[in-house]
């Protein structure tokens, strides 16, 4: 019994010694993390890149490199700092070199620069990246037209009166002329329009470029408006006319008259007339190829108000007197 008890005893002992054997372990590794820590010395970080003072009247043509590495003296403690998050750090533009069209930064020559910007004890050694390349060139505005996106479905028997009209139709773009030279037209966003029979007047969004390319756009949505009715057949009878017929040639046609077929909506079907269009045949379709016995009809104007025109029949027979 008096055996176990002292073993007991001993196995305490032996605890207590291991717990402050790990504790003064542990806490010889703080001494010594922190001694380390405040030393000083040299290692690299990357920082997040921001440039600055572009010269009057020039803008970056594409993205140049958003990160650089930049080697560092200062104290272990503030260097864990800036291995841990990229940090934010300037290049000034203004000193720049060109050659022809090129153009790019010695970072290496703005130390002082980069110093200024970091507190403490930390002190830039060099910047790894020594040289940059940017591209620079003139801002231009441009006008461009505006394209709609849209997918329109009317109900049975409507459609528009005549074309959409969008305000503005073109808009105004300024920004770096690389870019703005390689846009042709500004879409809008898609817009789905169905069961149409009513006046259409919708804002549309325009599709903006990426804000990276730092553009001003004169407007940034536009407004379209058509004019939708409801439409309805008519048709009148009219003679065949041939025209380019020499003056000593005498043509019968089969038929010697046409019926045109035309669709219009409600509100405008009374203002068509007879004179509302003008469907002709043109004897040049025969001096091109004598062997042809039909000529086609050519409508050579119809109203705004009509919207489509049909004739019948589609091809005319012809006989040719001299």
């Amino acid at each position: 019994m008096k055996t176990n008890l002292k073993n007991s005893k001993i196995s305490i002992i032996n605890k207590g010694k291991a717990k402050v054997f790990m504790f003064i372990l542990v806490l010889t590794s703080i001494l010594w993390l922190l001694i380390e820590l405040s030393k000083i010395s040299i290692s690299t970080a990357t920082f997040a890149v921001k440039y600055e003072n572009i010269p009057l009247g020039k803008l970056m043509q594409s993205k140049p490199p958003s990160e650089i590495k930049i080697a560092l003296k200062a104290p272990g403690f503030l260097l864990l700092k800036f291995k841990l998050k990229n940090q934010k750090i300037k290049l000034n533009l203004k000193n720049f070199v060109k050659t022809d069209s090129n153009y790019y930064l010695l970072p290496n020559q703005q130390i002082t620069y980069l110093n200024a910007q970091l507190r403490g004890e930390i002190e830039v050694i060099s910047v790894l990246n020594d040289t940059i390349f940017v591209e620079l060139g003139s801002s231009k505005s441009k006008k461009v037209p505006v394209k709609p996106s849209l997918d329109l479905k009317f109900k049975l028997g409507y459609n528009l009166i005549n074309t959409l009209k969008i305000n503005p139709d073109s808009v105004v773009i300024t920004g770096s002329q690389k870019f703005v030279d390689s846009l042709k037209e500004i879409e809008t966003t898609s817009i789905k329009l169905y069961d149409i029979y009513k006046n259409i007047n919708v804002d549309v969004a325009l599709k903006l470029p990426s804000k990276k390319y730092n553009l001003i756009v004169s407007a940034d949505k536009v407004n379209i408006i058509g004019e939708v009715d409801k439409f309805t057949e008519g048709r009148f009878t009219i003679p065949v006319l041939i025209v380019n017929k020499p003056i000593d040639i005498k043509i019968n046609t089969f038929p010697k008259e046409i019926e045109v077929i035309y669709q219009a909506g409600l509100s405008n079907f009374n203002k068509i007339t007879e004179n509302s269009f003008s469907v002709v045949y043109d004897y040049e379709e025969y001096k091109i190829d004598t062997l042809r016995k039909y000529l086609t009809p050519i409508i050579q104007h119809k109203s705004e108000f009509i919207s489509s025109i049909r004739v019948y029949p589609s091809q005319i027979e012809f006989l040719i007197q001299k």
